[in-house]
């Protein structure tokens, strides 16, 4: 239990708005209506920021949460099991210099929640890395076909689409918007694909043209540019044309001007890409779990509907080539902790912006009061003992003292490993003229028509969350822990002499039920979702309600004129 007898009072006043959590979404409407002008304070139960987001910069603080989920202290979080083989040396004994995060999100260069950083002028307050190539684990005799045709038909007709988006790619890449902003260039790093046999894991290139896709054991890379379509050996003319068509579906779908493409959708919305694509645009059933594996859906191909899945297609391809200096990635990632350091950084630009952030301070409970001139107002007790009146009061229900609810749908199981060496073939830069080196990737561990695939989101020790030389892995499915650690031990074993773990951290998320709404008054959060990357549905909440609040989405998350001269001050 808390003791709060050291600390000092909160400052007496009413609030325009209470905010209870300090998760994505509440430190997103923080900033938002500070800016806007509204008097905000931010609560948080916990000692540290980000809610389901948080991360843990020890391995004895990640210890000490999997005590909390055993006790039952973590709403909607189960089963975690912790496997340490980290000598008494490492970190003082109690595993200093990681960073594990329950919530590193990629995000997407073509995306509602980056635009809205950008336009908010954040993205200079984190460090950004690209995420590199997505692997999907497939044998030879998966991926086998009839011999390559030789003639020019399809090949070259998707060679030309190639080429002319790689040139686009180097011109719209010129902006860079933030994101690397600082950094000097260096030279491309020497890649095993240069001297053909590569020195670690036995990769080779496949292709002889721009975009060699390339192989390690039975990881390949995922072909998702028009020019890895063209050059793949994998596929004969006729399986580029239907995968170069399909391409040119996902990014047309909803596009008013294209009655063809948009007809297919409206017919086929909630057929399973599984099917669609082994119909519409029928394609070997390796390239439907390459194409399945982009979604970032860490369910069974045969659940996921075109409905779901062809927004974030479309955002993968709409993003591929945009990213300076780093063409063939598609999304960033944040350094120290992903969304972690996303709550951070928001919540400093909301005290930046005035206002006030507590934590250690958890709403006990609350209810609606009638003032003396008829409006009304939310009193929230403090499990201090203090009480706060507030006109608007917002939060998940975890953090506003309601009842949880949990949808009964399919819960999805997590893990994070710290792996005794760096797996270099994951980082490699795809191409020679590339200036940055990858610092994440995604490798997918496919299940079958029933059983979930593995996602695997790697990270290196350039992130700053394990030493040089090490790196994360991040592992979601709806499938067992059982399958993880299968997915893990694949990627292990691809590596000359084996890798070994070093420390594991395995949890089972409950499926929320969805929560927005209103109850005693208070604006109640769907909890966050456990996607893999950061969703413009995150956005999409928040602003309906600012909306509600404000009465118009006009200015969310605009900056005042005498918050830029601060910045620009500082800057100089």
């Amino acid at each position: 239990m808390n003791d709060f007898s050291d600390i000092p009072p909160l400052p007496l006043a009413d609030w325009d708005v209470l905010i209870s959590g300090t998760g994505v979404k509440q430190s997103l409407l923080a900033v938002a209506l500070c800016r806007a002008g509204k008097t905000v304070l931010q609560l948080d139960k916990n000692s540290h920021y980000g809610g389901s987001a948080a991360a843990f910069y020890s391995l004895s603080e990640a210890d000490a949460w999997a005590a909390r989920v055993n006790s039952g202290d973590e709403v909607g979080i189960t089963n975690a099991v912790v496997v340490s083989n980290v000598g008494e040396g490492v970190g003082g004994g109690n595993g200093r210099g990681y960073t594990l995060s329950l919530a590193p999100h990629l995000i997407y260069w073509h995306s509602s929640v980056l635009e809205m950083l950008r336009r908010a002028d954040l993205t200079d307050g984190f460090s950004w890395y690209a995420v590199g190539s997505w692997w999907v684990c497939l044998t030879d005799e998966e991926v086998a076909v009839p011999a390559v045709a030789t003639g020019t038909g399809g090949v070259v007709g998707l060679a030309e689409i190639g080429v002319k988006a790689a040139k686009l790619a180097s011109m719209t890449g010129k902006k860079r918007a933030g994101w690397n902003k600082g950094r000097k260039k260096k030279p491309a790093a020497k890649t095993a694909l240069e001297g053909g046999e590569a020195a670690v894991g036995g990769m080779t290139a496949q292709g002889n043209g721009e975009s060699p896709l390339r192989k390690v054991d039975n990881f390949r890379e995922v072909p998702c540019t028009y020019e890895d379509v063209a050059w793949s050996k994998d596929l004969t003319d006729k399986d580029r044309g239907q995968l170069g068509e399909f391409l040119r579906f996902v990014v047309k779908y909803n596009d008013p001007t294209d009655q063809k493409f948009t007809q297919i959708f409206e017919e086929n919305r909630q057929t399973s890409l599984q099917t669609f694509l082994s119909t519409t645009f029928p394609i070997p059933p390796f390239i439907t779990t390459s194409i399945s594996s982009l979604t970032l859906f860490p369910s069974a191909p045969s659940d996921i509907t075109l409905e779901q899945a062809l927004p974030r297609l479309a955002a993968h391809f709409t993003s591929l080539g945009k990213i300076p200096d780093v063409r063939s990635s598609a999304a960033l990632t944040i350094a120290y902790g992903g969304s972690a350091e996303l709550c951070q950084v928001l919540s400093r630009a909301a005290a930046i912006a005035g206002g006030i952030n507590v934590l250690g301070r958890g709403v006990k409970s609350l209810c609606s009061n009638e003032t003396g001139d008829g409006n009304r107002k939310l009193e929230a007790h403090l499990e201090s003992g203090e009480t706060v009146y507030a006109d608007w009061v917002i939060g998940e229900a975890s953090d506003l003292a309601k009842e949880v609810k949990t949808s009964g749908g399919k819960s999805v199981s997590r893990g994070i490993y710290v792996i005794e060496t760096e797996i270099s073939w994951l980082f490699e830069q795809k191409y020679k003229d590339e200036n940055i080196t990858p610092a994440a990737a995604v490798a997918v561990v496919p299940g079958d028509d029933e059983r979930a695939p593995v996602y695997v989101i790697a990270r290196s020790g350039v992130t700053g969350e394990c030493p040089r030389g090490q790196c994360l892995f991040h592992a979601v499915t709806e499938s067992s822990y059982e399958d993880m650690n299968a997915a893990i031990d694949k990627i292990l074993q691809t590596c000359s002499p084996l890798s070994g773990v070093l420390y594991s951290l395995q949890y089972t998320v409950a499926a929320p039920s969805p929560e927005i709404g209103a109850e005693d008054g208070a604006v109640i959060l769907d909890p966050l979702t456990q996607d893999i990357a950061l969703q413009g549905s995150v956005l999409e909440e928040c602003l309906k309600i600012y909306e509600e609040i404000m009465g118009t989405r006009e200015g969310f998350m605009d900056v005042s004129e005498e918050v830029r001269r601060m910045k620009e001050d500082m800057e100089e």
